[in-house]
């Protein structure tokens, strides 16, 4: 399975890289800038439905996509009960950069088998690197899909020995505990970009709220590296597509926190949300 989406990204990869000569923008889903939606947007999402049906069509399945998602109405729980598989994708996690010729844009695909994550990949094409998950070893790729490309096995890990913590500025708030001489608190906005640097250990933590396809194929990689997704102030963490953490339009209930557990209590302890 693993090697099927592997080539669909590089595919979609080399693909988004073309198009992005010329970005044909198609309006925004919202009022919001960041809602943005292009051509390429929808291409991407359309040849990842043809290729799972063409090889996963012997299986039970369903795809979640940013694209797509209102085809499910509110009745996606039940929809996720019925198949064994679940694929979830972001066909480009950070539009507003891609479109404006930022190169912190990705793919994020995740595969969830009765809503537990079971492999995941993340893939930046502007920077040619990728993480992915195969459901057995997590890797680090550099120079993606090219003759010197480099491979490195990830390990899971205690804790990230950095200072730097991820957040939405328009989300969060620093408490009287933190300190630049402690930490650095920055925002990259395109989720892809600090999911990817969070499971490199270059970030102590990511502070959160986003929809499932941000994340798709960050859970599965996470989960493996010892790297968990807690509701902030409270030690619950998400382990799958459940009620408990997503609502039917697949956003995350709660504010959360993505770290390692034995950096989760100082993290708290210097950002908090923002009183609405």
């Amino acid at each position: 399975m693993i090697d099927i989406l592997l080539k669909f990204t590089q595919k979609a990869g080399r693909k988004l890289k073309s198009m992005r000569k010329n970005v044909k923008t198609m309006g925004n889903k919202d009022s919001s800038v960041s809602s943005l939606v292009t051509q390429a947007d929808v291409y991407i999402s359309d040849i990842f439905a043809k290729t799972v049906k063409k090889h996963f069509s012997h299986l039970s399945y369903m795809i979640i996509d940013e694209e797509k998602i209102t085809n499910y109405g509110k009745d996606i729980f039940n929809k996720i009960k019925s198949t064994e598989y679940q694929f979830v994708i972001d066909p480009i996690d950070g539009t507003i950069q891609y479109a404006n010729n930022h190169p912190l844009y990705g793919i994020t695909i995740g595969v969830y088998k009765n809503a537990k994550p079971l492999m995941g990949l993340i893939y930046l094409p502007e920077i040619e690197e990728m993480i992915y998950f195969d459901g057995k070893k997590a890797y680090y790729v550099q120079n993606c899909f090219k003759k010197n490309e480099i491979k490195t096995e990830l390990l899971p890990q205690a804790k990230a020995d950095t200072s730097i913590i991820f957040g939405h500025p328009w989300l969060w708030d620093l408490t009287s505990e933190f300190s630049t001489d402690k930490a650095l608190f920055l925002d990259y906005f395109a989720s892809v970009s600090q999911c990817f640097y969070t499971l490199l250990g270059k970030a102590k933590g990511y502070c959160m709220w986003l929809y499932l396809w941000d994340i798709a194929g960050t859970l599965p990689i996470a989960e493996y590296l010892g790297i968990k997704l807690y509701k902030y102030g409270s030690n619950k963490a998400c382990n799958g597509i459940s009620p408990d953490f997503f609502d039917s339009d697949m956003g995350l209930k709660d504010l959360c926190v993505m770290c390692h557990s034995k950096d989760y209590k100082e993290i708290c302890s210097m950002v908090c949300p923002k009183k609405q």
